[in-house]
């Protein structure tokens, strides 16, 4: 009995030792069919092979039906005169039958038949009873193992049609992964996936297992017809147990007949791909039935697999929502850069910049000095540039020069000229920048860091209206309009007798301060938009935005360097990114500059920068460091960590596998580090 995990083949020696043990000609082993209470043969001995077919008995019907309805076994040693004895062959005249019960239940018959009369004996009722009983138990065991090993193959499958869905965000290739999955794993005959196409009424097939192109051109069905349009009409699963007694049944997709198996043997599942309120579309399957498998079970399993399927479709949907509001965000911000927050190569909405585009447009004309001020990187020099070029004078010289980054002994000379021979290495006449500026516009740059003999000079330049080159003794006029610019308190540089008051107050005729980035945040998005387009183009690439994380990130930065860092950060994000949106992690340093500030201590979002630096400044301090002599590289190491996995849980949404992959650490490891640094999250 233990020698077979086949049920057939247990059925099959259990029946041959029945009949050795008692010395009989035939018999048969019967199991009953729960769906129609029928005592249906699956092995014989010694009858014709019709029987199988032609013989059905009933629970409680013959000798054989009413041991299954008793469970207790019958001698009958001549049927002719039992009034309940049904001949199955001309020759029987004796019969034992006994039942085969497991767990109290009765799940089968074991029937032998003799030709002569009194062929039984009460022992061999017995011994038949107890081989019937172990071989019940036995058999229940292969069946059940056999479901496990169902359930077991499903399980797996399941578990790699999940892994497909997440490793890729194209349809067509889940719909192909899921189709392959299933056949391997059921050995379809066939196989298919239907969606509903609202604007034509009609269901598609769009994946399918054993098709051609031909047939799978013919899977269309219309909402309703044959079973698969009635099983995404209403919405439940189906089980037809054999393809050829159904008359539901439509071959659209190609005669049964071409199927490898017997279509009389090939079951058929349907089930819905739906939502709470939609059927999207159905998934089938064409399968050989095989015995003591669960018909059922496998139904429940593909019904998870609509499930998947239907999450795959719901994750691409809101993509594509997703895709389609960042490219109307993009196009938007795009056309108010084209169309209205646009001044030269100025950009902004804020009031602080509407602000500044006026007092452009109102200074643009006059001849009056300017004196731009403001941080490092806040556009001074454009500001200057749409001045000049929206003046008068737009179509004279614009000559720019930077006065911190030419040494003192020849800014004069570059700023003047001078004569030949009249310094070494002079050895030509060279024009300066105010001369090659007359009728136009001279930038001055840094003016802050002019020496204060030059600014004598300059002072004698916007007083006279003229210039002198070095070595020469003859002054030549100009007419040069003059635009300074500066990131240094000149006040206060005058109260240090640093910068002459009387030059201040000439070129101060109107002064433009310009507003850092982090006091006007509503013109970052205009400015991200104007960069990746800029550098999209230059560098040949195909980014056409970027996430609303990365631009929370850009949005929550303070800036110190001002549109000049913001366009750094971008140009780097679009060379270095491989992907069509910048992403947050295209911009991995301006995380760890919100996280840790300038100094490398943990500065959070909108902290005043001077209370971050007291926070940098005290937490490690000499005299702490001392006190932790010992311990200091267990404490510093220590606190360095759980700033680090406070970042990447937040960064993560506290998604604890993904931040262990960011950290570099498996998941253990992290658990232990949050227990042991005493992180609340």
């Amino acid at each position: 009995m233990n020698s077979t995990l086949d049920p057939d083949r247990l059925l099959d020696l259990i029946l041959e030792r029945c009949i050795q043990i008692c010395e009989v000609g035939s018999g048969s082993l019967m199991l009953i069919s729960r769906v129609d209470e029928v005592l249906d043969i699956v092995t014989f001995r010694g009858m014709n092979p019709s029987v199988r077919t032609k013989v059905k008995l009933r629970v409680g019907e013959g000798i054989t039906g009413i041991v299954a309805a008793s469970g207790e076994g019958m001698i009958v040693n001549d049927v002719t005169q039992n009034p309940h004895y049904i001949s199955i062959k001309d020759d029987i005249l004796s019969e034992l039958a006994v039942p085969m019960i497991v767990e109290d239940e009765v799940i089968g018959v074991i029937s032998l038949d003799s030709s002569r009369k009194q062929a039984f004996s009460d022992e061999h009722l017995e011994l038949v009873s107890t081989l019937a009983n172990m071989a019940a138990q036995i058999f229940k065991n292969l069946q059940t193992f056999r479901q496990l090993e169902q359930k077991n193959k499903i399980q797996q499958v399941l578990i790699d049609i999940s892994r497909t869905v997440t490793s890729t965000l194209v349809l067509q290739e889940i719909f192909d992964d899921v189709m392959d999955r299933l056949d391997k794993s059921l050995n379809l005959e066939r196989g298919s996936i239907v969606l509903f196409e609202s604007d034509k009424n009609i269901l598609k097939l769009i994946a399918a297992s054993g098709l051609t192109a031909e047939e799978m051109e013919k899977g269309v069905y219309l909402p309703g017809e044959g079973v698969t349009g009635k099983v995404y009409e209403s919405g439940e699963a189906v089980i037809v147990e054999s393809i050829v007694s159904d008359d539901k049944f439509l071959d659209r997709l190609g005669n049964a007949s071409h199927f490898k198996n017997n279509p009389e043997n090939v079951s058929f599942l349907a089930a819905p791909i739906k939502s709470d309120t939609d059927v999207l579309g159905v998934v089938s399957v064409f399968f050989v039935h095989k015995k003591y498998v669960d018909l059922k079970t496998y139904l429940d399993f593909l019904q998870v697999v609509a499930s998947i399927i239907y999450q795959a479709i719901r994750i691409q949907k809101l993509i594509d929502e997703e895709k389609r509001e960042i490219s109307r965000e993009n196009i938007l911000l795009k056309r108010e850069l084209k169309n209205k927050y646009k001044f030269g190569s100025l950009i902004g909405k804020s009031k602080s910049m509407e602000k500044l585009f006026e007092m452009i447009q109102l200074v643009s004309d006059s001849r009056a000095s300017v004196l731009i001020t403001g941080e490092s990187g806040t556009g001074k020099e454009m500001i200057a540039s749409a001045i000049h070029y929206n003046s008068s004078r737009g179509d004279k010289p614009f000559i720019k020069i930077n006065c911190a980054a030419i040494p003192e002994n020849l800014l004069e000379s570059e700023l003047f000229g001078h004569k030949k021979g009249s310094f070494t290495g002079a050895v030509a006449d060279k024009k300066g920048k105010f001369e090659m500026a007359d009728t136009g516009t001279i930038f001055l740059d840094e003016i802050g860091e002019m020496d204060l003999n030059l600014q004598s000079k300059l002072l004698r330049v916007l007083q006279e209206k003229e210039i002198e080159a070095v070595g020469s003794v003859k002054p030549k006029k100009i007419d040069v309009r003059i635009i300074a610019a500066t990131n240094a308190n000149l006040e206060d540089l005058i109260s240090q007798k640093l910068f002459r008051a009387d030059l201040y107050y000439r070129l101060n005729v109107v002064n433009m301060l310009t507003p850092p980035l982090r006091e006007r945040p509503e013109d970052i998005p205009l400015l991200i938009n104007h960069f990746i387009t800029k550098y999209t183009s230059e560098n040949i690439k195909k980014i056409k935005g970027i996430t609303r994380e990365a631009h929370k990130l850009l949005m929550n930065y303070s800036w110190p360097g001002n549109v000049r860092e913001l366009e750094n950060v971008i140009e780097r994000a679009v060379v270095l990114s491989q992907s069509e949106m910048l992403d947050i992690q295209d911009f991995s340093e301006i995380s760890g500059r919100i996280l840790y500030g300038d100094e490398g201590e943990e500065v959070e979002v909108g902290m005043d920068p001077e209370a971050s630096s007291e926070v940098a400044s005290s937490k490690f301090s000499p005299a702490h460091l001392d006190a932790l002599d010992g311990r200091a590289m267990e404490v510093v190491v220590g606190e360095v960590e759980a700033r680090l996995i406070k970042y990447a849980m937040k960064k993560f949404k506290y998604t604890k596998t993904r931040v262990a992959k960011f950290l570099g650490i498996n998941r253990n490891t992290l658990d232990k580090k949050i227990k042991d640094l005493k992180i609340d999250y």
